[in-house]
């Protein structure tokens, strides 16, 4: 992703969640943007910690780091709200087996995702807002 200013873009609805950004690879045009689909969601956050502030970020310790994205094995995000859903009357141990939990550290913020499902949708030329709503919603 662009390290400076990838203008992260969200578009959510009840079940999914679209991500674009801007790329910063040589090799494509400049402006090209990148497009992630989450299906399934379950959760997600957007927001703290910034760049200069991830290191406090507990997933650190266990590799993360600036401007990447990470499938998480054995989330304590999950844990935790599997745990959180205990007094449900319907809760069942292993509920959320199938979820994962993603995580892309951009330069102002960091997305945290629990989903079913992830993919690449693929590139664009639009802006990132444009790309994940309207005529650009992949």
């Amino acid at each position: 992703m662009d390290t400076g200013s990838p203008c992260p873009a969200f578009h959510s609805d009840e079940h999914r969640l679209l991500c674009a950004y801007y790329l910063s690879d040589r090799a494509l045009p400049q402006g090209t943007v990148a497009v992630l689909r989450f299906e399934g969601v379950l959760q997600f956050r957007l927001g703290y910690p910034n760049d200069e502030a991830l290191h406090g970020h507990p997933l650190v310790k266990h590799g993360m780091e600036h401007y990447q994205g990470y499938l998480v094995e054995n989330s304590p995000l999950i844990a935790e709200i599997e745990n959180q859903n205990r007094v449900h009357p319907a809760f069942r141990p292993g509920m959320y087996a199938n979820f994962r939990h993603w995580v892309v550290t951009f330069h102002d913020e960091t997305l945290e995702v629990v989903a079913l499902r992830a993919a690449v949708v693929g590139t664009s030329q639009l802006p990132p807002g444009r790309a994940v709503c309207g005529a650009g919603n992949p």
